[in-house]
Order: structure tokens, then C-alpha cells, then sequence
């Protein structure tokens, strides 16, 4: 348990990490940055998984381009206690993604836990300071489904090591982010050997701590408990990630955000604890937070 809780202590620190970033250095740009960071610790020590490189491919634009550079980009202007809620409605879209291209159907509870979330998040973004960023809301919100995305695209990978996946992901991701920062961001350089070593501290904690001991933890605990032991310990993810953004930040928790983020956590819960209770299978958890 004091490890599960680690591990998603961890995860959330991400978001904080970003946020703190992403005042000195623009999202594509860091997230960029970040990946390299990864590639250049993981890959001399993984070998490369072959008949996968294409899913890895795929994997790269989803997990890599479409959640982390849109939410780290979003990460400029809202808070990371939003982020965090916001970035749970993954487990909701996963439900609805699943439901269209693999026809896996559900109850009317866990219908009514994807209503519950959705609700939430509508709440969230009724809040002024993220309506005032609205376009960045949705970023994060596109973020997340892409996340959902991705986590049924890791089906397909069978036994390939997280730190595999990671590695080779980062590298097909860098060049999509590269570009991007190219067309839309002005001095890259400049900000990346410009910042503050409290900026690089982040960045390497995103880069080794958050992708190599986060999830080299999590994944010594996955084989040896059920589902229904691990995956409730998810729900601490927007927790510790509104803690973080108030300790670190100084960022302010409105009547607004507290219900909403209830209400989000709630549809959330509802829908992890319905698929415990039938879990037989063990089920691989998120890769990245």
C-alpha cells in the first residue's frame, strides 16, 4: 500500500513538474526536451522490440504528441489541480473508446459513472479561471482522451517492458514534437540553456524519477495483486495533484473546483470499482501521468 501510494504521489509530481517548467519553457519545446531526456536514459538499456515498432509508432502520437505536448502546452495556463481532475476523464473516454472499436459493452453503472465524470468536468470548466482559459481546458480534455487512446493501443504490445515502450516511444515522438515547436514557438533555444537549474531539476525528475521509478515501481506491484487492489489507488492521483499545485504552487482550491473535482472523482470511482468487482485478468495500468 505505502509503495501504491507512492507510485501515485510520483505520477501527479508530473504535473507539477510541467507546470513549474512551462513558466521558463514553452510545452512543445519542453516536452521535446523531456523526451530526450528519456530516450537518451532508456534506450542504450532496452532492446528493441521488433514486430512492434509500427504500434510503437502509432503509440508515439497518441501517448506521445496528443497527451503529453497538448497538456503540456495546456500546463501553461491552468492550474495543476485542474489538469489533474481534468486528466481522469481518461478512464471515462477508455470506457467509450472501447465501446466503439472493440464493441465491449458496460452496465448502467458504469453509463452512469461516464455521466457523473463528464458533469464534473463541466463543473470544472464553469470555474472563471478555467473558463478564461477555456481553449487550454479543452486541450487538457483532448489530452485525456487521447490518453484513454492510448492505454487500449497497449493491448497490442503484449510483454513489451515498460521501459521498451518509454524509450522507443520518446524516440519516434521527438521529431512530431521538434516540428511543432518549429512552426509554432519562437526562441526554443534560447529559453531551453536559459533556464533556471530549478526548470532542469524538473525536467530530469519528469524525464528519470516519474519514467523510470514511478512506473518501475507500479510494475513490480501489478503482477502480484487483482486489479481491484491496484487500481483504486489511482483516484490519489488528482489528490496529490492538487495538494502539490497548492504546496508548491501557491495555487488557491475554489468552492468550484472542490465540488467539481468531487463530482469527476466520483463518475471515476464508480467506474473503476464496477470493473473490479468482475476483474479475473490482471490489466495493465497507465504508462505515463
Amino acid at each position: 500500500m505505502i509503495l501504491a501510494v507512492l507510485v501515485m504521489a510520483v505520477w501527479a509530481s508530473n504535473i507539477a513538474a510541467a507546470r513549474i517548467a512551462a513558466t521558463e519553457i514553452p510545452g512543445w519545446t519542453l516536452i521535446t526536451v523531456r523526451m530526450a531526456v528519456i530516450a537518451v536514459t532508456l534506450i542504450p538499456f532496452v532492446g528493441i522490440p521488433r514486430g512492434h515498432m509500427w504500434k510503437l509508432f502509432g503509440l508515439s502520437i497518441t501517448m506521445g504528441t496528443l497527451h503529453f505536448g497538448l497538456m503540456f502546452t495546456a500546463l501553461e495556463h491552468i492550474h495543476v489541480g485542474t489538469a489533474a481532475l481534468i486528466i481522469q476523464t481518461s478512464v471515462p473516454f477508455a470506457l467509450l473508446l472501447a465501446l466503439i472499436f472493440f464493441r465491449e459493452t458496460f452496465g448502467w453503472r458504469r453509463a452512469a459513472g461516464i455521466l457523473i465524470c463528464f458533469v464534473g468536468v463541466t463543473m470544472l470548466v464553469g470555474e472563471p479561471r478555467v473558463s478564461d482559459n477555456l481553449l487550454y481546458a479543452v486541450m487538457a480534455l483532448i489530452s485525456a482522451l487521447a490518453f484513454g487512446a492510448a492505454n487500449l493501443q497497449l493491448r497490442g504490445l503484449g510483454d513489451v517492458s515498460v521501459l521498451a515502450i518509454n524509450g522507443w516511444m520518446a524516440v519516434f515522438a521527438i521529431p512530431q514534437m521538434a516540428l511543432i515547436a518549429l512552426i509554432f514557438e519562437y526562441d526554443r533555444i534560447h529559453t531551453v540553456f536559459s533556464a533556471s537549474t530549478e526548470v532542469w531539476i524538473a525536467i530530469l525528475h519528469m524525464g528519470i524519477v516519474v519514467s523510470i521509478v514511478g512506473h518501475g515501481l507500479w510494475y513490480r506491484l501489478v503482477p502480484k495483486y487483482r486489479t481491484n487492489q491496484t487500481m483504486p489507488f489511482t483516484l490519489l492521483i488528482p489528490v496529490f495533484g492538487v495538494s502539490f499545485g497548492i504546496v508548491l504552487l501557491g495555487e488557491t482550491l475554489t468552492w468550484l473546483i472542490f465540488a467539481g473535482g468531487l463530482v469527476t472523482l466520483a463518475g471515476v470511482a464508480i467506474i473503476v470499482f464496477r470493473k473490479s468487482e468482475t476483474a479475473t485478468v490482471e490489466t495493465p495500468p497507465p504508462k505515463e501521468r
